[in-house]
């Protein structure tokens, strides 16, 4: 069985995934909207329900090996992530699929974790988000 996964963070970065879950397959951009990006106390990526705002990322088609790793590396069993769904609109068709995505028990906004901002700024460039959105990111540093 395979799953789409709505990437935000670090997983968007090609080697990042690359490591944590080989054989996955880069699909599209994509867009969740009502949803804002944040960097939470620990240091690491989250998205909180925002009206009127959006989130970029890219979504990613996963194995169920895959989520085995993921929820190890988001450390769910731990409580610092959640894995739920979220529709995401993939960019440019605006296709809304329903994607597994992992939403921070951690709401307090903080800066990002030495090297983990390097990452998402890598990914996010590697999947094409626009120069906007990226200083957007930049901003939390």
């Amino acid at each position: 069985m395979h799953c789409l996964y709505f990437a935000y963070g670090s997983n968007m970065n090609f080697k990042q995934m690359e490591t944590r879950c080989p054989g996955a397959i880069f699909v599209c951009q994509a867009r969740v909207n009502n949803w804002s990006y944040f960097i939470n106390g620990n240091g690491y990526a989250g998205i909180e329900e925002n009206l009127n705002s959006y989130t970029l990322g890219c979504v990613w088609k996963l194995g169920d090996n895959h989520l085995k790793s993921l929820d190890e590396y988001e450390a769910v069993k731990e409580g610092y992530y959640d894995r739920t769904t979220i529709q995401a609109s993939l960019v440019p068709t605006g296709v809304k699929n329903e994607t597994i995505v992992y939403l921070s028990n951690n709401r307090k906004y903080g800066k990002p974790a030495r090297h983990y901002q390097k990452e998402v700024l890598e990914g996010a460039r590697q999947v094409g988000l626009p120069e906007n959105y990226i200083q957007m990111l930049l901003k939390w540093s």
